[in-house]
């Protein structure tokens, strides 16, 4: 049986519910959403190791750096659809 811990099953539903969003608000078809899955999961992940490198001290729920992931998933989800055109 697979675990994960709280911090990880937090990181992938806010993952999850930004793609979300924003696929209903940008989105075209399967491959964006796909895009944008991949663009907000990398986001949630790289935010919670730049909060981590630099000791940032904001919000968090748990071990979890919301606001951190949150603004890296957005940024990359923005990023994603700009390149892609």
């Amino acid at each position: 049986m697979i675990t994960l811990s709280p911090m990880l099953l937090l990181l992938a539903l806010l993952g999850l519910i930004y793609a979300a969003i924003f696929h209903f608000w940008r989105g075209k078809g399967w491959g964006d959403l796909a895009l944008t899955l991949l663009a907000a999961g990398l986001g949630m992940a790289l935010g919670q190791m730049a909060g981590a490198f630099f000791d940032l001290d904001l919000p968090r729920i748990g071990q979890t750096r919301v606001v951190e992931g949150s603004v890296a998933a957005w940024l990359l989800m923005f990023a994603a659809a700009w390149l892609k055109g």
